[in-house]
């Protein structure tokens, strides 16, 4: 809290201190953990994005975005479809399930819990990030889903088993689609004026959509741009997050990098 002089009366005035937040969430499954911590390629497994890494790079994205790299912009796009279609296909896949628990309409089925839950805090830097998160509680809440199904005889285990592994499939294809981004600093005067930064941009990432270029075309959670649009919500607070010098929730998690060799197939 901050005391600033008063116009009126020449006493220090009480002004509110920077905003935090606080966000904690609960997965009951060994699978959703799984997709947490993610995996590292060996032994001739291929590497699997967690929600950790994820957060990590979209972090990077975001802040090429809020620098005015059209790159970043429409990387996030590609990322915010993913998470969209994602989205309807766990809620699709859960629809079966419940489905099957409904055709027992005398009998109330109580769905399966964990004794020991695990509690996980996020301290992502962008919307985009605490999105992966709500995707992988859908994920969380599909398995135990399928495994009261299971349990009590309303699905057999390959049914289960293969509704289990097209949930796991798109968390991870959703996770996936922000790779491929390269920070090079370029903007989009660059792009415009045909500069060698803009070059090399285009030689790592491809063309672009004119209407990314021009601006008319961003993320829906876009970030403001620095320089040109002032970042703070509508009471003029703006909201503290990790320190941007920081990594993200992959660096917040001491053990992160070594449970990101954990196998989670």
């Amino acid at each position: 809290m901050t005391d600033t002089p008063s116009s009126r009366t020449g006493k220090p005035a009480i002004v509110p201190g920077r905003l935090r937040n606080f966000v904690e969430m609960t997965l009951q499954t060994r699978q959703a953990q799984r997709l947490l911590q993610g995996r590292r390629g060996a032994d001739g497994k291929p590497p699997i994005i967690g929600l950790y890494r994820y957060g990590a790079i979209v972090r990077t994205i975001w802040t090429g975005a809020a620098r005015n790299d059209p790159y970043a912009d429409w990387y996030l796009l590609e990322v915010e479809q993913a998470l969209t279609e994602s989205k309807d296909e766990l809620a699709t896949v859960k629809q079966t399930i419940e489905s099957d628990m409904e055709r027992m309409s005398a009998v109330q089925v109580g769905l399966a819990h964990s004794i020991e839950p695990a509690k996980v805090e996020l301290t992502f830097s962008n919307p985009y990030g605490y999105m992966g998160g709500w995707l992988l509680v859908d994920m969380d809440e599909l398995v135990l889903s399928a495994l009261t199904a299971r349990h009590v005889g309303l699905m057999t285990r390959d049914a289960s088993e293969r509704l289990l592994q097209a949930a796991g499939r798109a968390v991870r294809r959703a996770f996936a689609s922000a790779q491929g981004y390269r920070t090079t600093a370029v903007t989009r005067k660059d792009i415009i004026d045909g500069t060698r930064r803009a070059e090399i941009a285009k030689q790592a990432m491809g063309e672009l959509p004119q209407a990314v270029i021009d601006g008319e075309l961003r993320p829906e959670h876009a970030p403001a741009i620095e320089g040109l649009q002032q970042s703070s919500n509508e009471s003029g607070h703006t909201v503290a997050t990790p320190d941007e010098t920081d990594d993200d929730a992959a660096d917040s998690d001491p053990d992160a990098r070594e449970r990101a060799n954990d196998d989670p197939s």
